[in-house]
């Protein structure tokens, strides 16, 4: 029986020998295809189809786990450790990865299929009749198509530049579904950096213009608009990204939680623009796999791979219910524990505390604080000022105010200079403080041309160790090499 084929070129060919590991299986699955007499041939079809690409982000080389892991790994100097025993997360870690990093493959053959299914679904649009939801289906799927292009074009490829040309690579773009092996196998090259984030941006306003402003679980235009805002910010564009953060602060509907624990430890709370949907018996993984997995230390639960470091844990303050009281995950009332289960002592975040966990990907709060930002290097205070938009922030989690009104000196009560005030990098700090663990600190220190590691002096003991810059080859991910092995015009990143 004829098959209608779901997976990309790179998954079909690219992943066709040499990749497996202990945690990752490679055979292709039967559900992967389906028959072609019934393939999305009428609206409940297209209806599952666009369910199941929800279903294919909580895959654990997604937002399941590595498109939120890698990234901590990539810039977690300072910040955190890796403890585990798997060499690709600790290759990773240690700048040490090769062309042959298995992840890398994975995370790009598995973002591939979900691009692959939001085209299927665009393909086969015209059977939905019905306008209204025709435009909600489209909608998703461009969501998730443009939403899967940011995440490979800042995995595989080097920053954004405001201003400049960017012709680096960026990653191939198909906007055509794969049903054929023929069709699968088209040579396609990298686009330019520059020519994925005009279609990002392209996808994400169409996706907001289509979707409607409620959706239950599922992506809203508020989603999208949330979406273009990163993106935005990504770029450096800073007045489109001031312009959507406002929007969605102001007409999404959506407010901040009472605290941050509590939009981790609930399910599609009052500050989520968009969640993976997980429960105990559908989720990323609860052994080799899934986020609480590889962050958890609380008794059974959780391998204990990854450590916060104690100089990150003190930079919250001693109020500041994101920080930590060196305490086990039953006992604390702040987000950051002291693990007692798998590798214990270490210090822990209860952002991950269960397997089946909903895992939020776009909140609130990175709208207040993407407002904050930019109204600070536009000199402009839309909506709020900088300085507001920073305490909201940070008073949600019992953190001091920031530049208050009145400070003490010696004995007394006087006026603070820098009331009301704040800068670029008081905002760069408090998105580190909010946003940790989430997988956006890398994201930060390329966009602002930070530098990674600093140059460290030579000792009598040991030789000078020039700077890791955010320009450093290795803090992008390699192309899969069986897939430039079998695809001529596809180019290998520098430094594999």
């Amino acid at each position: 029986m004829k098959k209608t084929l779901l997976w990309p070129a790179v998954l079909l060919l690219g992943l066709s020998q040499g990749l497996t590991s202990c945690k990752d299986s490679l055979e292709i699955q039967p559900q992967q295809g389906i028959d072609s007499s019934v393939a999305l041939t009428t609206p409940e079809k297209v209806g599952g189809a666009v369910v199941g690409i929800y279903a294919k982000l909580d895959d654990p080389r997604l937002y399941g786990t590595d498109l939120i892991l890698l990234p901590e790994l990539i810039g977690g100097d300072g910040y955190i450790f890796w403890q585990g025993s798997f060499q690709n997360y600790r290759q990773i870690a240690n700048r040490t990865q090769n062309s042959l990093l298995s992840n890398a493959a994975l995370v790009w053959a598995r973002a591939y299929e979900a691009i692959n299914q939001a085209n299927l679904v665009i393909d086969a649009l015209p059977v939905v009749t019905d306008e209204e939801l025709r435009a909600q289906y489209e909608g998703e799927a461009l969501f998730i198509r443009g939403d899967m292009y940011f995440e490979l074009v800042r995995l595989y490829a080097q920053q954004y530049k405001a201003g400049g040309g960017n012709t680096q690579p960026g990653v191939p773009i198909n906007l055509v579904p794969n049903r054929t092996l023929e069709e699968a196998t088209v040579n396609l090259p990298r686009a330019s950096v520059e020519e994925v984030y005009q279609q990002v941006i392209a996808d994400l306003k169409a996706a907001a213009d289509k979707l409607p402003a409620t959706n239950g679980t599922r992506a809203t235009k508020y989603t999208a608009q949330a979406l273009l805002a990163r993106v935005y910010l990504q770029q450096g564009n800073y007045p489109q990204a001031l312009s959507y953060a406002d929007g969605v602060i102001k007409s999404s509907n959506k407010s901040l939680a009472g605290s941050v624990a509590s939009v981790f430890a609930n399910r599609n709370g009052s500050e989520t623009l968009f969640e993976i949907q997980q429960n105990d018996q559908n989720n990323a993984g609860s052994a080799n796999d899934g986020l609480a997995t590889y962050f958890a230390s609380d008794g059974g639960l959780g391998r204990g791979d990854v450590q916060i470091l104690p100089a990150f844990a003190n930079r919250y303050g001693p109020t500041d219910a994101r920080g930590t009281d060196n305490l086990p995950a039953s006992a604390t009332k702040k987000l950051i524990y002291k693990g007692d289960g798998a590798r214990p002592g270490r210090l822990r975040t209860l952002k991950y505390r269960a397997y089946g966990q909903n895992i939020p990907v776009i909140r609130l709060a990175e709208m207040y604080l993407i407002r904050a930002e930019t109204n600070k290097r536009l000199g402009s205070t839309v909506g709020a000022t900088p300085w507001q938009d920073v305490n909201t922030i940070r008073l949600r989690s019992q953190a001091d105010t920031l530049n208050p009104e009145k400070i003490t000196v010696g004995d007394k009560k006087v006026n603070n200079p820098l009331f009301g005030t704040v800068t670029v990098q008081d905002v760069l700090n408090e998105r580190q403080l909010e946003l940790a663990f989430e997988g956006f600190h890398i994201y930060d220190l390329k966009r602002t041309n930070a530098v990674i590691v600093p140059a460290q002096p030579a000792t009598d003991d040991e030789p000078a160790v020039p700077a890791v810059l955010s320009s450093d080859p290795l803090l992008i991910l390699p192309i899969p090499q069986h897939d430039i092995n079998i695809n001529p015009n596809l180019a290998q990143n520098p430094g594999y």
